[in-house]
């Protein structure tokens, strides 16, 4: 793999929400200026299925991956239209023990949204509009510290589960809340998936701790590009350096 990971980026929901103390919300507005910078950029959103393999082909320079965690059901109905309309495609991680359910996992901040999430009609509905579906874990947990039981029932299960609801192998993960070690690494990769995407913290510096810029509401044109920039030169390193703390802060600065 090129030491250059092109740019990742990460969001939650696409939804108004009055009060967003945690920022997971981008209104259907704002999320498609941001895809129409990137556009005007000569940028195009990508899946992250579609972006590894433009990596292994070299062919990479003008994709950005996108994201979306947690698997919301505002995905299917409103972030999908937009990336059809833009030609875009993207990568939605979803937590597999909860889905059709509603989100009921911890929050940094109160209150906690209350989210319906994606149910497994709607996952093989956005597969066949061209978007990719991984896993998010089977419950959102933290991953860091769990023992090699508790790992393959995070990662590993997750896998089977929503490789048969899809009725498709699943080749991404997502580790929830961006935090794991080298175990929930390991495990992520014995687990059989083809990548794993992170936040800033880079435990091996490859394809199972892929580096992410997180996006919300506040994210105008202006803020967007800078964060592109930014992340260019943390990504270019294989493993998370000092200034990668100073690269978070900017990252989520108001």
């Amino acid at each position: 793999m090129s030491s250059q990971v092109p740019p990742i980026l990460m969001y939650h929901s696409t939804a108004h929400l009055a009060h967003d103390p945690n920022r997971l919300c981008t209104s259907p507005e704002r999320f498609e200026t941001q895809m129409l910078h990137l556009q005007r950029r000569g940028l195009r959103g990508t899946s992250m299925r579609e972006l590894l393999r433009a990596m292994s082909a070299g062919e990479a320079k003008a994709l950005v991956g996108l994201t979306f965690d947690d698997g919301y059901r505002d995905f299917a109905d409103t972030a999908v239209p937009v990336l059809e309309r833009f030609g875009f495609s993207a990568t939605v991680f979803v937590v597999v023990g909860m889905i059709g359910e509603e989100n009921d996992w911890v929050h940094a901040y109160y209150p906690r949204p209350r989210l319906k999430l994606l149910g497994a009609e709607d996952l093989r509905e956005v597969v066949a509009r061209g978007m990719e579906v991984g896993c998010h874990s089977m419950t959102h947990s933290n991953l860091s510290g769990f023992g090699a039981e508790r790992l393959e029932k995070e990662i590993g299960e997750s896998r089977r589960i929503l490789g048969e609801v899809l009725g498709e192998a699943v080749e991404g993960f997502c580790y929830p809340y961006g935090s794991y070690d080298d175990a929930a690494v390991q495990a992520t990769r014995r687990a059989g998936y083809s990548y794993a995407c992170g936040w800033t913290t880079r435990v091996e510096g490859g394809l199972y701790d892929l580096p992410r810029i997180p996006v919300s509401e506040r994210d105008h044109p202006l803020r967007i590009q800078a964060k592109l920039k930014m992340y260019s030169r943390y990504a270019t390193v294989k493993h998370l350096v000092p200034g990668a703390r100073r690269l978070q802060s900017i990252l989520h600065s108001h």
